[in-house]
């Protein structure tokens, strides 16, 4: 033998002795050990990172703190204990059993206990954490983790140095035994779905997982001074809170490994070879659109005790299932043939068009191998992967955004079309939750579908023959009501509705109809398909449509199509159409949402729903019943006085909750001859990313940022600002966190929040919507007064100040190429961003505020005017502070195009001057200065922690109708 792996000289005399060029290293124990770095020292490549760089798997601590001090986060709430004490306090701050406990270093899988699962109590968790920090050496370290709920999966990259390729996500079976019990084991065996996904994972949980892998690879080479080349192997979590690490392995996986290579088209050995030359973006990397399922067979007694030395006969095996074969815990005996060495023995792993498919492949040539192993038989099938769709769906519903849409199914037969609506809630594709699954028959497989993902559902059969539609409806109208659903789909429901029903849920049913409406209305099933080939149309599809007293007549919300191809039948087409159905559907609420048209309940109380719409009620009909909660409106003013109070500057009279706010200019500061400012001004459709994300903790401050701004560059100080909130159903939370943050941007302005109107209005704005408006009055000395038009001149310069990003203006265009053009989701890796922050993380960044860094400057009078660049962006903000014989010329290489401003006009085709009459572009504030003044002016704005720069200057307007002149346009490489 050569040595053990562990030892680099000997590994890196093997490698010479026997000429080789590139080393794949698989075991993470080599890494840590440095065998890589001895390789590379005798030039040999490597796929595989350097002992340094392996710190990513051989300490939990350095990934953690490698995460939160890039900026990339993905990470719960940890510690890194030392000694007991920092355990103890921990342990107290998550709660009971709301922890993981890892060990830092390398412990063969053996150093990750959990809360609830390992560990039974705080008392067993500490005795544990203590056994780690005896067995740690000279500085032990233990690391303590919240608890995260969701779903875990794995994503491989292929990394070598700067640049990473995806592999499909793939999701382990860690348990024993089926049904997910038993103990833990290093992986009974893994499964990919096709197309590279996995049903309870959204695109955007994906997109979002590769982000952050190609942020650590960044990371780490900053860190270290050399690229990652190798594997890099991250364990995250699918949250409803978002994707979160678990761990990054330095290595391939077992058994994700031979899920991926088995997908893999490419040569393996070109691109190891790349990774080690550095030439990966150059090689072509893909893998194939089927699923995959890779299932181990083990020894008797594993995972505790696995049998050694037991033989096993592979001989009745066909050469197809012989080729799905990998050896691992094996062992050849000369006189015995193949025998177990304790753990896992040998894996199968099969690809195949659909998942059930590779799964049953599987499993057959486990079963055709004779010998004391045994193998789990429902790695990747149908229940177990329904159960995780499920959970996913519960959890996203228990941590429901604002704006999700609450549904009610309506169902007689199988529910297939149901399916996709809800992977895509669990993957958080759609901002949905399904409240109640009703059907009129009780063996109904739609109800086993809905008790399969844990879904409430209920039977509501016919009160025999001679029941009255509309009374049935009023009876299924009352129960769908009470679950407080917004939205009906008809999945196959077997009855016409009744006029009663359809007006009263009107514009709140949608139906799938079988052929493009109005074409082949009023047929179903087989009846339509078989219509459609008489007709000989050459194109047919799905409507989702919403429903009326019309049957099929209701307005269409969206089609799919299928073309109809020569010697269709009826049921060939159908097998087509089918499967367009479910994903209709979710796109139809998704466009619901988008457009703002998800209505809220029918009003009246549910148990009303069942009695005559004239029938009085036998109780009081109060405000709250009507819609509107005083209680709540109460509890939201005590819970904002402390963020009020914290505004409070000289000139406040009085406390918020009164009829009105006072203030008092001259306690303030300011003689009677000064002037008031006034300005009002809101957010825009920037509120419905707040709304659609579930965000409220910065909005307010862009509010603030667009009134007192105005005031500023009047030169007038904020004095005091009044606020107002409108919802349809007020959220204390929700509101409490936007009054926090009008608050903290009227702090960072030094001005008071005085008061303002929180309505609430049932019926005027959708659920989880809101709109917000600010009002501001400020104070200036009047020869303090901006603009100095008199003073002005050619040659004065132009000083700009930068944004924080795109602010408050432009929004509506934003959302249409984000969302519409480009196809991201609110979740999904923003592609402008270095970082791995998300589309709404960054498009929420508060508008900057001006006040304490711009308005001292007033005082000194150094300035002779001041722009706020919003809506209009540079060309039409510069000219209101003018005179109509002066020109701004702008100079566009004198600052760097913004990465976001740059993503949107190539996104939307805009040249420079459409980008620069549309947004900021990195200018929240231009100034205009006195040649003498500037270098004093860029001085304090950069001591107040401005970045401001001279981007051009004043001269003589030449054209009446050209205001602003750019110069260099070429610049921005638009």
């Amino acid at each position: 033998p050569a040595g053990p792996i562990t030892d680099p000289p000997a590994v890196t005399k093997f490698a010479q002795d026997n000429q080789i060029n590139v080393a794949v290293v698989g075991p993470e124990a080599p890494l840590e050990a440095g065998v890589a770095d001895a390789l590379w020292a005798v030039g040999i490549k490597v796929v595989g990172p350097t002992q340094q760089l392996a710190q990513l798997e051989s300490s939990k601590a350095f990934t953690r703190d490698l995460l939160i001090k890039n900026g990339i986060g993905a990470c719960p709430k940890y510690c890194v204990a030392k000694d007991m004490d920092q355990a103890r306090e921990f342990v107290k701050r998550v709660g009971e059993l709301n922890y993981v406990v890892k060990a830092d270093g390398l412990c063969g899988g053996k150093g990750v206990k959990v809360g609830g699962e390992h560990l039974h109590s705080d008392e067993e968790a500490l005795q544990f954490v203590e056994d780690l920090l005896k067995a740690g050496g000279a500085q032990p370290r233990v690391v303590l983790e919240e608890k995260l709920v969701g779903q875990e999966f794995s994503l491989m990259s292929f990394c070598d140095g700067t640049f990473c390729v995806h592999m499909p996500p793939i999701q382990d079976h860690k348990r024993a035994h089926e049904g997910d019990t038993g103990p833990n084991t290093g992986g009974m065996g893994t499964y990919s779905g096709a197309n590279c996904s996995l049903p309870f994972v959204s695109e955007q949980d994906l997109q979002c997982a590769r982000a952050i892998t190609e942020s650590v690879s960044r990371a780490l080479k900053r860190k270290c001074g050399q690229g990652y080349k190798g594997i890099l192997y991250g364990g995250f979590m699918a949250t409803a809170r978002g994707v979160y690490v678990i761990e990054y392995n330095a290595r391939f996986g077992d058994p994700e490994a031979m899920n991926a290579l088995a997908l893999l088209e490419s040569d393996f050995g070109a691109i190891c070879a790349a990774i080690g030359e550095g030439t990966l973006r150059q090689t072509p990397v893909s893998f194939s659109n089927k699923a995959s399922c890779c299932v181990y067979a083990v020894p008797e007694g594993y995972p505790t005790a696995g049998l050694k030395g037991a033989p096993i006969d592979v001989s009745g095996l066909t050469a197809d299932q012989q080729a799905a074969l990998y050896y691992a815990a094996v062992d050849e005996k000369p006189d015995a043939g193949l025998v177990t060495t304790g753990s896992r023995a040998i894996a199968s792993c099969v690809t195949a068009d659909s998942l059930d498919e590779a799964a049953a492949g599987a499993v057959q040539p486990l079963a055709a191998i004779k010998g004391k192993l045994w193998n789990r038989g429902d790695i990747g099938t149908e229940d177990p992967v329904r159960k995780r769709i499920g959970h996913m769906v519960a959890l996203r519903r228990a941590a429901a955004r604002p704006g999700c849409v609450k549904i009610a199914v309506l169902g007689s037969t199988r529910g297939s079309a149901l399916q996709p609506v809800l992977e895509a809630i669990a993957s958080g594709d759609l901002n949905a939750s399904v409240e109640i699954v009703i059907s009129n028959k009780a063996d109904a497989p739609i109800l086993a579908r809905a008790a399969q993902h844990g879904l409430r559902h209920a039977c509501v059969p016919l009160q025999g023959k001679d029941q009255k539609r509309e009374a049935y409806d009023r009876e299924l109208s009352a129960i769908v009501e009470a679950s407080g659903a917004q939205l009906i789909l008809a999945v196959g429901w077997m009855r016409i509705l009744s006029p009663w029903f359809t007006r009263r849920w009107d514009r709140r049913i949608l139906n799938v109809h079988p052929s493009l409406l109005p074409e082949f209305a009023g047929g179903m099933d087989l009846q339509v398909h078989t219509a459609v080939i008489e007709a000989k149309a050459a194109v047919t599809g799905c409507t989702i449509h919403f429903v009326d007293e019309t049957v099929d007549g209701g307005e269409i919300v969206l089609q799919e199509t299928v073309d109809v191809l020569p010697g269709d039948t009826a049921e060939t087409l159908k097998a087509r159409v089918q499967p367009l159905e479910g994903p209709a559907f979710v796109q139809a609420v998704a466009k619901l949402q988008r457009d703002q048209q998800v209505l809220p309940p029918p009003t009246g109380a549910a148990e009303e729903a069942a009695q005559e719409d004239s029938t009085p009620t036998s109780g009081p009909i109060t405000y709250r019943s009507a819609g509107v909660d005083i209680d709540a409106g109460d509890a939201l003013v005590q819970r904002i006085k402390p963020a009020c109070a914290r505004t409070k500057r000289s000139g406040c009279f009085g406390s918020v909750g009164g009829f009105g706010g006072l203030f008092d200019a001259q306690a303030a500061g300011y003689s009677h001859d000064a002037l008031l400012c006034a300005g009002t001004d809101g957010v825009g459709t920037k509120l419905m990313i707040a709304q659609a994300a579930g965000y409220h903790d910065a909005i307010g401050i862009d509010l603030v940022a667009m009134v007192v701004n105005d005031l500023v560059v009047q030169g007038a100080e904020p004095l005091f600002f009044l606020d107002y909130f409108a919802t349809g159903k007020l959220s204390v939370d929700a509101g409490a966190a936007i009054v926090a943050s009008i608050a903290k941007g009227c702090e960072e302005s030094g001005c008071a929040l005085i008061g303002g109107e929180t309505a609430e209005m049932p019926g005027m704005y959708g659920p989880g919507h809101y709109d917000l408006a600010g009002f501001a009055v400020g104070a200036v000395e009047r020869h303090n007064l901006l603009p100095k038009l008199d003073l002005m001149a050619p040659g004065d310069v132009l000083v700009g100040v930068a944004s924080s990003g795109i602010h408050s203006n432009g929004y509506s265009l934003v959302r249409k190429l984000v969302f519409e053009v480009a196809g991201l989701t609110w979740g999904a890796p923003a592609p402008w961003e270095q970082s791995a922050r998300t589309v709404s993380s960054s498009l929420l960044t508060p508008t900057k505020l001006y006040v304490k860094s711009c308005l001292p400057l007033v005082k000194e009078g150094l300035l002779k005017g001041m722009a706020h660049i919003t809506g209009g962006g540079l060309l039409e903000n510069i000219p209101r502070v003018l005179r109509d014989d002066l020109a701004a010329e702008v100079d566009l290489s004198k600052w760097q195009l913004p990465s976001v401003f740059q993503w949107l006009a190539q996104t939307g085709r805009l040249d420079s001057r459409e980008v620069s009459r549309t947004f900021n572009c990195g200018v929240g504030m231009v100034l205009i200065v006195a040649p003498s003044n500037v270098d004093q002016v860029l001085s304090a704005l950069s001591a107040s922690g401005e970045e401001a720069f001279v981007l051009g200057n004043l001269s003589t307007r030449a054209d009446p109708n050209t205001p602003v002149i750019l110069h260099n346009t070429e610049k921005w490489n638009l």
